[in-house]
């Protein structure tokens, strides 16, 4: 699937302040991921932490939190991974299931998703 970028505003869980940032939309990532200085600077904390298997072999230990993300006029909380410094921008699937969102390939746009129930 082709990835492209949308404007979205995150912020911490209280509401406090919100920050603007171009993110990828990539659906083949589960979570949500922002450096975690841009976190840091919005005064958002690393709320539990989870060991990755690294593909290639190894692990890695990841810091997580819920963040608020405002996308195309809605907002929503969602999981976020603390990413490391440089790391780009990134709304995963969790995030675009939570707005009700899919990315449409051929616009380069999000559309509304068909949900299902039980």
């Amino acid at each position: 699937m082709p990835q492209f970028h949308l404007p979205v505003e995150i912020g911490p869980a209280d509401r406090s302040r919100f920050q603007w940032l171009i993110a990828q939309m990539d659906a083949h990532i589960t979570y949500t991921v922002f450096p975690a200085p841009v976190l840091t600077m919005l005064g958002i904390e690393p709320a539990w932490s989870q060991v990755f298997q690294i593909v290639g072999g190894g692990q890695k230990e990841v810091q997580f939190a819920e963040i608020r993300v405002r996308l195309e006029g809605q907002e929503r909380t969602t999981v976020c991974v603390f990413g490391d410094i440089g790391s780009r921008p990134a709304l995963g699937r969790h995030a675009l299931e939570a707005f009700g969102l899919v990315a449409d390939e051929a616009s380069e746009t999000l559309v509304v998703a068909r949900l299902k129930l039980g």
